[in-house]
């Protein structure tokens, strides 16, 4: 005979019962669903001491594995943003050197035409690999996001449309009119969707329609989604696809779990470690052989979007009129880069090794009556003075200082809040010399 308990707290309180300790235990409904329980089992005797019955007592344990299971996950994801943090900002300060470097000799005058062809191939390819150290920096510890009021419409359907050029899978997208906005990094809510528009692919080569929804949503407290309560923006990602076995499934999100071959086992994690830090969730659904369903759940905003026309492109000879920059960065050749293509675009620079160099010489430049119109700072300086504290010096020996932070930490606190720290602007490492040549132009266009 099968027995099939229900889930619930039994009091029962009987004479002559000796008390077992709890043990875990797997239960299933009538409907075959799961419970995760803590079991005690308790014997029931005569008064002669023989066992005549027992009693069992379970405690639904259920929603406090799924917050453990959370906690170990995020746990994971700050043990491996630690090391992977350190390899992406060394390779970022690699890939500078080596984006920075083709862009200048492709913007030569006169460069043949094949030639220019394949360095912008090259170009392209070493600018790509920087999207594998933005998904290990999502796992640096600290990293914060650079948050704006937005449309999640208008990131799901831009970002899902660019994941989805050229693939067989044809996006189906159903949103309201009245969904509202959202405070996001726009960037890494992009890489969010983008992660899961090519799971879906991969998972769907047949091709098909994807469907893209989403919805308000009102968590109540007490909620089983371990969000507060509030008001919340649902967005939905569903395929057709071959879907994910049931022992897979809870370990989707890990950092390096994957099931496919040509797969860094990152998408998903970093996913995950995104809509965290965006203080949302992300969670899976799915069923083997008919498709998988995410959800993310991000928090709602009462902004209004601002619009965003695009600014002028003011003209180069506007910005170099005169302008003196001091560099400052602990990588040899990344100085080297630096005075390169402010040389190039008519600068006159000067290049530091670390904060406290740039303290010194900035103050004798202003001693000499030559004062710089600006200073790029590398944020982080291994053993010496970065641009965090060096620009604070600055500030208070001249008020008027243009400082722009540069890191290959993109996703520093200080970058999603430079003004703050009293700087003036900002550039991600690595960076194409139209980059940084766009950031200066807008600076100083907007300072004269």
């Amino acid at each position: 005979m099968f027995w099939r308990p229900t889930i619930g707290i039994l009091a029962v309180l009987l004479a002559g019962c000796s008390k077992a300790p709890l043990t875990p235990a797997l239960l299933i409904n009538h409907n075959g669903k799961e419970y995760f329980v803590q079991k005690r089992t308790s014997l029931i005797r005569n008064n002669g001491g023989d066992v005549t019955g027992s009693v069992c007592v379970f405690r639904d344990m259920t929603e406090h594995r799924i917050r453990e299971q959370e906690l170990l996950r995020s746990s994971k994801l700050e043990s491996v943003g630690l090391l992977a943090g350190g390899i992406a900002h060394d390779f970022n300060n690699v890939l500078t050197a080596i984006v920075g470097n083709l862009s200048l000799i492709r913007d030569h005058p006169g460069l043949p035409a094949e030639i220019n062809a394949r360095l912008g191939q090259l170009e392209k390819a070493a600018y790509n690999a920087r999207n594998l150290t933005q998904q290990l920096l999502t796992f640096a510890k600290g990293g914060s996001p650079i948050k704006q009021t937005a449309s999640i419409v208008e990131v799901v359907r831009e970002s899902a449309e660019f994941a989805l050029r050229g693939s067989n899978l044809r996006p189906e997208f159903n949103f309201p009119p009245d969904l509202g906005a959202v405070e996001i990094d726009t960037g890494q809510i992009g890489q969010v969707i983008q992660n899961l528009v090519i799971n879906s692919m991969q998972a769907t080569p047949q091709g098909g329609v994807l469907e893209i929804s989403a919805e308000k949503r009102h968590l109540p407290p007490n909620n089983k989604s371990s969000l507060p309560p509030g008001n919340y923006i649902q967005v939905k990602i569903k395929d057709k696809g071959c879907g994910i076995k049931p022992e897979d499934l809870p370990r989707i999100f890990d950092p390096y779990f994957t099931t496919r071959k040509k797969s860094s086992g990152l998408g998903l994690a970093t996913a995950y470690s995104i809509m965290k830090r965006h203080e949302g969730a992300i969670t899976a659904q799915s069923e083997l052989g008919s498709g998988t369903t995410f959800y993310l759940l991000l928090p709602a905003s009462e902004n209004r979007i601002p619009p965003s026309p695009p600014p002028p492109e003011p003209s180069r000879s506007t910005a170099q009129k005169g302008k003196r920059i001091l560099a400052m960065d602990d990588e040899p050749a990344i100085r080297a880069l630096l005075s390169a293509i402010l040389t190039h675009f008519g600068y006159t620079v000067a290049t530091v090794p670390d904060g406290a160099e740039a303290i010194r010489i900035y103050q004798q430049a202003m001693q000499n009556g030559e004062r710089f119109d600006a200073v790029i700072m590398d944020l982080t300086i291994p053993g010496g003075m970065g641009g965090k504290e060096a620009i604070r010096q600055l500030c208070q020996i001249d008020p008027d200082v243009v400082g722009i932070v540069s890191s290959g930490y993109s996703n520093d606190p200080v970058l999603a809040d430079f003004r703050t720290f009293g700087f003036a602007a900002r550039v991600e490492k690595p960076y194409r010399i139209q980059d940084l040549e766009k950031t200066l132009v807008t600076l100083f266009t907007r300072t004269t």
